[in-house]
């Protein structure tokens, strides 16, 4: 089957993810990420001249939305099992915005959320997603704050919970774009204090501790981030 082929399947199948045709996201999986990174770029462009979801009730145009998301699916999750963390800065650019409406392309959610799960993703990357995001993650800023913050909400996760041992966000703080990094850190802060206050006022005990513990963790880290922006 040819490259050809197998996107005319994917769009004749739409609307599907990529979980419903293992065998054409396996035949996707033999072309190297560079060509699907390209097509995934050609992809785009093609959404983007269509109307966003919200703005059309034309069969043919919504038929067309259905391909480009079927196709996005297949794409990005072929290009995620390739397992190569060099190319999250290339993905970043599809990280919807925090005002969508700002963006050529409205995502609904599960697409949104596979290009976002999938670019911090232990499962697919191991700890080397770590410091490969950290050092593109400052792209987000200001555009989309609220991606920004679940990827380093991952990366807390991942390196007190999965990678104690080497700790690969700690080890890697230098790779970040300090400015940039700062407003990321301290929005989590922020974010985490005012779900804590929260957490108390309600007298959540099982939020009170998660949100203590998530404190501390990022106090951790922002006292390691200190120390190199003192350097």
């Amino acid at each position: 089957m040819t490259k050809a082929e197998i996107y005319q399947e994917i769009r004749n199948g739409a609307p599907m993810y990529y979980g419903e045709a293992p065998e054409l996201l396996e035949a996707l999986e033999e072309l190297e990420n560079q060509e699907l990174l390209e097509d995934l770029d050609a992809l785009y462009q093609e959404w983007s001249s269509l109307p966003k979801l919200y703005c059309t009730d034309d069969e043919n145009e919504l038929k067309h939305i259905e391909e480009c998301e079927a196709l996005f699916s297949f794409l990005t999750e072929a290009i995620f099992n390739h397992g190569d963390p060099s190319v999250i800065p290339h993905l970043l650019k599809y990280v919807p915005s925090d005002d969508d409406d700002k963006d050529s392309v409205f995502m609904e959610d599960y697409s949104s959320e596979q290009i976002c799960n999938g670019i911090c993703s232990a499962r697919y990357f191991g700890e080397s997603y770590i410091p490969v995001l950290l050092s593109c993650i400052h792209e987000l800023v200001p555009r989309a704050m609220g991606a920004a913050r679940w990827f380093f909400y991952s990366m807390l996760y991942d390196n007190f919970e999965n990678f104690l041992n080497n700790q690969p966000l700690v080890k890697n703080l230098r790779m970040v774009q300090k400015d940039l990094f700062k407003e990321i850190l301290q929005s989590c802060i922020q974010e985490i204090t005012e779900k804590f206050q929260k957490s108390k006022k309600e007298a959540n005990i099982k939020s009170i501790k998660s949100s203590q513990e998530d404190l501390e963790r990022i106090e951790r880290v922002h006292q390691e981030f200190l120390k190199i922006c003192e350097q």
